[in-house]
């Protein structure tokens, strides 16, 4: 065995040894300061370290004036939580592990209660959801459907992202956009598949993934037929004005038409620029889906029972979710799904991603601990108390902290808190309740930069084509055009129309 070279001079930074032939050693040398390695290393672990030390500072300070203390930790818990979901210093599960187990920790609430959020309805139809997604897979389903969608629309890569994009928007103008989401998941990761994208890496995987998520909010933005913010929304006003005032089905549709044209420029303007798809043409995809669409023949049994039950449960979520609630809807979906035998639990195991699920439950226990602690109003109040300078003033500001805070809570949730000291200051200013009302609720609805915001953004993110810092960063891009668009309603639209 020969023996290796004598060692090169100092100064070089990396070499390669070869001894019998069949072995290749590859060494670096790293000449920086120690410190300065070590910097590189363990930056997240510092930076996670401070967080941390800043946050047990910040907990054993004393509440500001008019808050709890439970409240103000359950402001601290919140402020943490944004952070690491912003920065991803941890996986977003873990976050929201971390956050609801600090919850009890702080005795902010018992024990029992905080992990007791993991049975919210949101919860259980997520997890329908992807498993309903999961057997559109894994019976080819959803082959056949990606094959006559990229066939049909997707001559082109961008075309195939402007076809995903409005199929969302429409469909959620017309049924709750979480079911939309459920249907066309399933068709952008085969066809994401058949064009051999590389999760995290492709920038035609993020457009199509960030097409499905920004139609279906923007679409589902329209009507009160894309989500329950709107009915209850309503019915907060109906009941604050004893039924004198109410927002009529087109009346919705009016209000808040122009924001969302505007919307859909914008979104299709940011898929077109800010993404440069790796391929040229669909062609191979159509190819490969084809052929993939021949090798399993005609419709199976399996994929017309996962068909039936796909169509039975979004009829439901479109004509009866509202009564029923679309987690119990989800749950019969998925019992049906075991009964009838079309998919198994370890296809369900392999394709669901559970990651997605315990982010929820945490979220929705700190969203709750921010309710039920007088934090997220107190919040609120103190926003509104600087901002009556004038009616136009106090509408802008409550549309901004609804887009603020519906990052991070639930839209409904955001709805439900924010409309009553909303009333009571816009009364005060004489500002007509129905402006005061859209100036939440649409807002309410720009969930674009945390996958924790709505079912939409996290079962694309679930699709594994970016991470979560990618979802804030063209989410903001989104936010801004949502926000801008508000202003337009505020500044010209409602007075045009005589509602401000």
């Amino acid at each position: 065995m020969s023996a290796p070279p004598p060692s090169e001079p100092a100064g070089s930074e990396a070499r390669s040894y070869e001894g019998s032939g069949r072995f290749l050693t590859r060494f670096e040398i790293d000449r920086r300061p120690i410190g300065v390695v070590l910097l590189d290393r363990l930056w997240k672990q510092l930076v996670l370290a401070a967080l941390l030390g800043a946050f047990a500072v910040a907990v054993g300070l004393e509440p500001p004036a008019g808050l709890t203390p439970a409240g103000w930790k359950s402001l601290c818990i919140f402020a943490l939580s944004a952070v690491l979901w912003a920065t991803a210093l941890l996986p977003l599960a873990i976050t929201s592990l971390l956050a609801m187990s600090l919850v009890p920790l702080l005795g902010i609430m018992p024990a029992s209660k905080a992990y007791g959020f993991f049975g919210s309805k949101v919860v259980f139809f997520m997890l329908g959801a992807l498993m309903l997604s999961a057997a559109m897979i894994r019976s080819g389903l959803s082959t056949r459907l990606a094959t006559a969608v990229v066939r049909r629309f997707g001559a082109t890569p961008r075309r195939l992202v402007m076809a995903i994009f409005l199929l969302c928007a429409g469909g959620s103008m017309l049924m709750n956009e979480h079911a939309v989401a459920v249907m066309v998941l399933p068709i952008v990761v085969d066809t994401a598949r058949a064009l051999n994208l590389q999760p995290l890496r492709s920038p035609l995987g993020r457009a199509l993934c960030f097409a499905l998520a920004w139609g279906c909010i923007i679409g589902g933005s329209l009507t009160v037929l894309g989500g329950s913010r709107g009915p209850l929304a309503i019915g907060i006003l109906e009941e604050a004005t004893h039924g004198a005032t109410t927002i009529s089905f087109v009346d919705y549709i009016v209000f808040g038409a122009p924001m969302v044209l505007l919307m859909l420029v914008a979104g299709a303007l940011l898929l077109r620029f800010r993404f440069t798809p790796e391929v040229t043409d669909t062609a191979e995809a159509v190819a490969t889906l084809e052929r993939r669409a021949k090798q399993l023949g005609k419709l199976s049994a399996r994929e017309l029972v996962v068909a039936l039950i796909m169509t039975a449960t979004v009829l439901s979520w479109a004509f009866v979710g509202d009564a029923v609630g679309l987690d119990t809807i989800a749950i019969f979906a998925m019992a049906a799904l075991f009964a009838l035998r079309a998919v198994s639990w370890a296809e369900v195991e392999s394709e669901v991603s559970w990651g997605v699920v315990l982010m929820y439950g945490g979220a929705i226990s700190l969203s709750a601990a921010m309710s039920e602690t007088g934090a997220a109003l107190w919040l609120a109040e103190h926003v509104f108390s600087g901002a009556a300078g004038s009616p136009t003033a106090l509408l802008i500001v409550v549309a901004l902290l609804s887009a603020l805070l519906t990052e991070f809570m639930s839209n409904a949730a955001v709805v439900a808190m924010l409309l009553p000291p909303v009333f009571s200051i816009a009364a005060g200013w004489g500002v007509d309740l129905r402006a005061a009302t859209m100036a939440v609720v649409l807002p309410s609805n720009f969930a674009f930069m945390m996958p924790i915001a709505t079912p939409a953004t996290a079962l694309a993110w679930s699709a594994g084509y970016y991470t979560p810092r990618e979802v804030a960063k063209n989410g903001f891009a989104m936010n801004l055009a949502g926000f801008a668009s508000v202003l337009l309603l505020v500044l010209g639209w409602w007075p045009l129309i005589g509602i401000l």
